[in-house]
C-alpha cells in the first residue's frame, strides 16, 4: 500500500477514481463528460511524462501507451465538440441557413457521431477495463525506488516551468503570425504540463504550488481560446466554395484568436512574477 505521505499518491488515486467515474458518464451522455474524461487523461499523462525519471520503466511505459490510446479516442470527440460549440454560439446571433455554416453544422454533427461511434464501444470493452485495472494497481504513482525528496520533485517542476518560460520566448521572437500561433501552442502545452505538475504536488508544497498551478492554468485557459479559434479556422477553409456566410464567420474566429493573442502578455506578465515562481529555486 502507498505510504499516506508519499507524494502525489492521494492525488494519482482521486484521478484514477474520476477517471472511471468519467467513463461511466459518458456511456450515459451526461453533459461535459467527455471534456472531463479527457482532462483527467491529460493529467495522468502529463505526470507521468514529469516524474519519468523516477518511476518504473516496465510499468509506466505500458500505462502510457494505453493513455495515450484512450486520449486519441476522447479527442477525436472532444475536439468536434468544441467546434459544434463555438458553430452554435455564432448561428445564434447569426441565424440558421441554408448556407455553407448549414452545411458545416451538418459535417461536425456527423464527424462527432463517428467519433462516438468508435469511443462508447471501446469504454465498455476489455482494453480499457484492463486499463482501469492497472491504473488502480500502482496505487500511486509507480515509484521505481521509493519516492523521491522534496528537493528531487520540486527541481522537475522547476524544469516544467522553466521549459514553459523558454516557449514563452520562442514566441515572443516568432516571425510571422502563424509561426508566433505554432509558438504559443508550444506555451500552451507546456503550460498544461506545469500544471498538473504543481497540482500533484499540492500535499507537499501547499500554497506555492496551488499557486504556480492557479498561474500556468491562467496561462492555458487563454491559449485553449486561440486554440479554439484557430482550429475553427482551419476547419472553415476546408469548406468547398465558401459563401458570405463562411467568410463571416472565418472574420469573427481570427477576430476571437487576435484578441487572445493580445490578452496572453498581460495574463503571462501576471504569472510570470516571483511570487509565484520563486519556491522553485
Amino acid at each position: 500500500m502507498t505510504h499516506p505521505h508519499e507524494p502525489a499518491g492521494e492525488w494519482w488515486r482521486d484521478q484514477v477514481v474520476a477517471l472511471h467515474r468519467w467513463g461511466r458518464l459518458v456511456l450515459r451522455g451526461e453533459d461535459d463528460s467527455v471534456h472531463q474524461m479527457r482532462v483527467t487523461v491529460r493529467r495522468l499523462r502529463s505526470v507521468l511524462a514529469t516524474y519519468r525519471k523516477f518511476l518504473d520503466p516496465e510499468r509506466v511505459e505500458s500505462l502510457r501507451v494505453e493513455l495515450r490510446w484512450l486520449a486519441d479516442l476522447l479527442g477525436e470527440v472532444r475536439d468536434t465538440e468544441v467546434l459544434r460549440k463555438r458553430l452554435r454560439g455564432w448561428a445564434a446571433e447569426h441565424g440558421p441557413g441554408p448556407t455553407g455554416v448549414d452545411a458545416l453544422r451538418t459535417a461536425l454533427a456527423e464527424r462527432q457521431a463517428q467519433g462516438l461511434a468508435r469511443l462508447l464501444p471501446e469504454l465498455e470493452g476489455e482494453r480499457y477495463r484492463a486499463l482501469i485495472a492497472a491504473l488502480a494497481a500502482t496505487d500511486g504513482l509507480p515509484w521505481s525506488d521509493g519516492a523521491p525528496g522534496k528537493k528531487a520533485l520540486r527541481k522537475r517542476v522547476r524544469r516544467t516551468w522553466r521549459r514553459l518560460a523558454a516557449a514563452v520566448d520562442a514566441a515572443e521572437l516568432a516571425e510571422g503570425a502563424g509561426e508566433r500561433r505554432r509558438q504559443l501552442h508550444e506555451v500552451r502545452k507546456k503550460a498544461k504540463r506545469t500544471r498538473y505538475a504543481a497540482e500533484s504536488l499540492h500535499e507537499l508544497f501547499g500554497k506555492d504550488a496551488e499557486r504556480l498551478a492557479a498561474a500556468a492554468k491562467s496561462i492555458q485557459s487563454t491559449l485553449g481560446d486561440l486554440n479554439d479559434a484557430a482550429v475553427m479556422i482551419r476547419t472553415i477553409e476546408t469548406v468547398p466554395g465558401p459563401d458570405d456566410a463562411i467568410r463571416e464567420l472565418r472574420a469573427a474566429e481570427e477576430a476571437a484568436a487576435e484578441d487572445a493573442e493580445e490578452r496572453f502578455a498581460s495574463v503571462w506578465k501576471k504569472a510570470n512574477r516571483s511570487k509565484v515562481r520563486g519556491w522553485l529555486g
